[in-house]
């Protein structure tokens, strides 16, 4: 009896220690896992101040790279009549190279051609779009338009915003009459000024196309 009593005590000190041991494990892992969920939660929240720099260079690259677009000059001191004779004015046309200052008026007819150059087709001065002007190959009007080179630069100012619009010429050429292509108002979205006049004999056009600069 006394042998089986030691060897069940044995046993059972033999269990506790596995118990202990047991245990001791248990709460290490449990210390560990607790550190770990603390520690990753701590860094979560300092990573939520710090900024991300491949981000923010991102943001800064496309604030860069964006266009910016200027506002256009305003000429609050420039006189330009509502009318002439009976055509309302919608602005002014400026060719500074062959000394061509122009109030634009509204309809392009013979006798509006006689006071200026007036629209042929088109939006709104320097609105989005082609907009079109004839004039009659006279000394005071578009004579010497065959002077100018793509290249050159010429502006227009709208009578009511006085805002206005400089425009680079990109193409010119002369057609027939019956060639109305140079109306077309494929321009994506920008602005542009077709000038229109005869040549000398006035069997065919010479056209000037711009584009905003």
């Amino acid at each position: 009896m006394t042998i089986y009593h030691r060897a069940r005590r044995a046993k059972k000190k033999q269990l506790n220690k596995k118990k202990v041991t047991t245990c001791l494990l248990l709460g290490v892992i449990l210390c560990s896992v607790i550190y770990l969920l603390v520690s990753n939660k701590i860094w979560a929240i300092e990573d939520e101040n710090v900024p991300d720099t491949a981000t923010s260079e991102e943001v800064k690259e496309e604030e860069v790279a964006a266009p910016i677009e200027e506002e256009k000059d305003e000429l609050s001191d420039v006189e330009i009549p509502a009318t002439m004779g009976k055509y309302e004015v919608l602005g002014q046309l400026v060719i500074e190279k062959i000394g061509v200052t122009k109030n634009i008026l509204n309809i392009s007819e013979d006798a509006s051609l006689k006071l200026s150059v007036a629209k042929l087709y088109g939006p709104d001065v320097n609105a989005s779009g082609n907009f079109c002007i004839s004039g009659h190959n006279w000394n005071n009007m578009l004579k010497r338009l065959s002077e100018m080179q793509v290249g050159d630069i010429f502006y227009m100012i709208n009578r009511e915003t006085k805002t206005k619009v400089n425009y680079q010429i990109y193409n010119m050429y002369t057609c027939v009459p019956e060639d109305l292509s140079c109306l077309d108002q494929n321009d994506d979205g920008k602005r542009e000024v077709t000038l229109i006049t005869c040549n000398p004999g006035g069997l065919t056009r010479l056209i000037c196309k711009a584009r905003e600069i």
